[in-house]
């Protein structure tokens, strides 16, 4: 009876999820490069909404992540549909205000899905050509999370391939 009684409230709770005004950013590609000696690489990409006011004004998401399909289809949320993905935070705080768009960076990782998703091992690079051979590029989308808000989802980021082999090379 208990657990039918907290599956109630959990449904009554999650129907309270307000919506939010901002349309999902378009999102555009400057630049990208290896972080130093490390497996990251840090993207500069600009949208059209200014993330730290997509759910209320000042209010800052509580997640804001760059999440990415090497398998060059739609970027799935569900961490079980990809074998091999990449993400990274998006700090909102630091973006860079540029005409009528903001610039982001985030720190890409990328990385195989094990376990039915309930594990990640990161790539090599041997591995991430190898998964990337023969793609154009990789769509990314820009997430957040607030609470008492729906998840926001922007529209898709096209990373070129080439940038992302070049950076392996450096």
């Amino acid at each position: 009876m208990s657990k039918c009684l907290w599956l109630v409230v959990a449904l009554l709770f999650l129907g309270c999820a307000r919506n939010y005004d901002s349309p999902p950013a378009e999102l555009g590609y400057f630049k990208g490069s290896r972080e130093g000696n490390t497996s990251l690489y840090e993207v500069s990409f600009s949208s059209t909404v200014n993330f730290l006011n997509i759910f209320e004004q000042n209010k800052r998401p509580i997640s804001s992540m760059l999440r990415c399909s090497l398998e060059g289809g739609e970027v799935s949320m569900d961490h079980e549909a990809d074998q091999y993905s990449a993400s990274g935070l998006v700090p909102v705080t630091q973006a860079v205000r540029h005409g009528d768009t903001w610039v982001y960076r985030s720190a890409l990782s990328f990385y195989e899905s094990l376990n039915g998703g309930r594990s990640m091992r990161a790539l090599k690079g041997d591995e991430l050509r190898r998964v990337l051979q023969g793609k154009q590029f990789v769509p990314c989308v820009y997430t957040a999370t607030a609470y008492g808000f729906k998840s926001y989802r922007s529209g898709v980021l096209q990373i070129p391939t080439a940038d992302i082999l070049y950076g392996l090379n450096e």
